[in-house]
């Protein structure tokens, strides 16, 4: 038997998919505080490391691997499925009756069929918790590390209850829309939306350009040709000038339509990454820079236009990279504070947070050390009541992403290098900061933390595939759903910070990194 300064505490690796983050770090912090090592990758991996390289490390390092399971990881292929096949592939290396794979559901879901031979823990139940400690326990009893500290009976932890609490289920599948088709047009025209009935026609050049109805017409039985007289046109002589005084008028009505928001409205082309807009649109004279509402909030104008929102090289639910055309909007400068959140409850338009304490202070909500501070351990129902109470409501996904990263198609609020000193991240400071913080990291519009500090809630509902179908005109997300987004990343994350990182969960869903801001239409 090994002493008790040779043992070391269980290693063990969590696994999980990218969309159950949020809930996986809360069980990671649960984990340390009982004197386990667990391994998270949003968490452990230090900025330059190959993930390629130091996740296949871990896993191999482990004592344990915990295989947190939901409708995310169960149905999707990828990374996660890789992590899995080596748990099993280094699980029949271990003699009979040890302890190394254990499934955990967070969610209701099926388990996969490879791992149906190992019980799994359901940590949406209450007693969830406190069995997988115990089986930690014996994992540690079996290798003779150091010993595992078991939760009394019933307990949950601030960290580990947004976990054990929240049961979702499968969102529906996705039915994507049959692509419509349109008449071919003649080879001398080009002709964009169908029947031209009440529609405006510019012609020039033998061409014509129709932005008419959608409407699809029933094809006309083709009529015998008619014979024409002859005509004999007397030679003309190239005038030079008017031709290209014609074209160069065509040229300048087609640029004014391409430009207009009636254009944008209509049609929704898929940029490449060189199309993103050079520069923010001038913001309306006639519309202030900043507001200061009824709750005295202060709000910063969001000029109407395009830009480009989403990606073409990153996450699935990320793609593509497309047009979205906004109109003007007004956004909170700063997240929703403590204070402003306890004014909403005491005139009881808002219930009280779901614990007052944050990840490293019992005393958070209600203390006045930390009124300006962003509240957290609030759910998606509770940020949007808090929303209406001011006559705002939580921004949609679209005014989220141009608020936080304007129109030149930027990583971050502030640009591409990310630092501690832009942004309360990756545990630069362990715990939420003042909501006024970080001067140079503001957005474009002058918003602030909009990367890191807090997660926050956006109006919409999720969908992994939206953005390949979504309106190219003040998009309001899918009209149903089973989880609701959040965007911009938190003060532990290390890599979600991204201003195009999409994270959905339950409405239920509250949590120490969880906060929220207001949107509002203009005047």
């Amino acid at each position: 038997m090994k002493s008790a300064d040779q043992k070391r505490p269980l290693k063990v690796f969590l696994c999980h998919a990218s969309a159950d983050k949020p809930k996986v770090r809360e069980l990671y912090r649960a984990l340390k505080r009982r004197g386990v090592q667990p391994w998270l990758d949003a968490e452990d991996l230090i900025p330059g490391q190959n993930w390629e390289v130091e996740i296949p490390k871990a896993l191999h390092s482990s004592d344990a691997i915990i295989i947190c399971l939901s409708p995310n990881s169960v149905d999707k292929e990828g990374y996660v499925q890789k992590e899995i096949k080596f748990a099993l592939d280094k699980a029949m290396e271990m003699p009979d009756g040890r302890i190394f794979i254990i499934p955990a559901r967070l969610e209701e879901c099926e388990l996969p069929f490879s791992l149906k031979k190992y019980h799994a823990v359901d940590l949406y139940e209450k007693a969830g918790y406190t069995k997988l400690m115990q089986s930690l326990k014996l994992r540690a009893s079996q290798l003779e590390r150091a010993t595992v500290q078991l939760p009394k009976a019933g307990e949950t932890t601030i960290e580990i209850k947004p976990v054990v609490e929240e049961k979702k289920f499968p969102e529906p599948k996705e039915v994507k829309p049959k692509p419509q088709t349109h008449p071919t047009p003649a080879p001398d025209n080009v002709d964009v939306g169908g029947d031209v009935k009440g529609s405006v026609i510019v012609s020039g050049s033998g061409n014509v350009i129709n932005f008419g109805n959608q409407e699809k017409s029933a094809p006309e039985k083709p009529q015998p040709a008619k014979p024409e007289p002859k005509k004999t046109n007397p030679p003309r002589k190239p005038k030079t000038a008017v031709i290209v005084a014609l074209i160069g008028l065509v040229g300048t009505i087609l640029a004014a339509l391409i430009s207009s928001p009636w254009f944008i409205k209509i049609f929704s082309p898929t940029p490449t990454e060189t199309q993103i807009p050079a520069s923010q649109t001038p913001v309306p004279t006639s519309l202030p820079a900043e507001i200061t509402d009824d709750k005295d909030i202060k709000m910063g104008l969001v000029p109407a236009g395009q830009f480009a929102m989403g990606s073409n090289n990153s996450e699935e639910d990320e793609k593509p990279l497309h047009l979205v055309y906004l109109d003007a909007f007004y956004m909170d400068i700063y997240e929703v504070t403590n204070a402003a959140y306890k004014a909403c409850v005491k005139t009881g338009g808002c219930t009280p947070p779901q614990d007052i304490g944050s990840s490293t202070r019992d005393s958070y909500y209600g203390n006045s050390q930390f009124d300006n501070y962003p509240v957290v351990n609030v759910d998606w129902n509770q940020a949007n009541a808090y929303c209406k109470w001011r006559d705002a409501s939580l921004p949609t996904e679209a005014q989220w992403e141009k608020a936080a990263r304007g129109t030149d198609g930027r990583t971050y609020p502030w640009g591409e290098n990310s630092a501690c000193g832009q942004a309360n991240y990756a545990s630069c400071i362990g715990d939420t900061t003042e909501v006024t913080g970080y001067e140079s990291g503001k957005s474009p519009y002058g918003m602030y933390n909009m990367a890191g500090n807090v997660w926050e809630w956006v109006a919409d509902w999720y969908a992994e595939k939206y953005y390949q179908n979504s309106p190219v005109l003040n998009p309001q997300g899918p009209g149903s759903g089973t989880f609701r987004i959040l965007r911009g990343g938190s003060w532990s994350d290390v890599s979600d910070i991204r201003m195009i990182n999409r994270l959905s969960s339950g409405l239920s869903y509250a949590s120490t990194v969880v906060g929220f801001r207001c949107a509002r239409s203009s005047p």
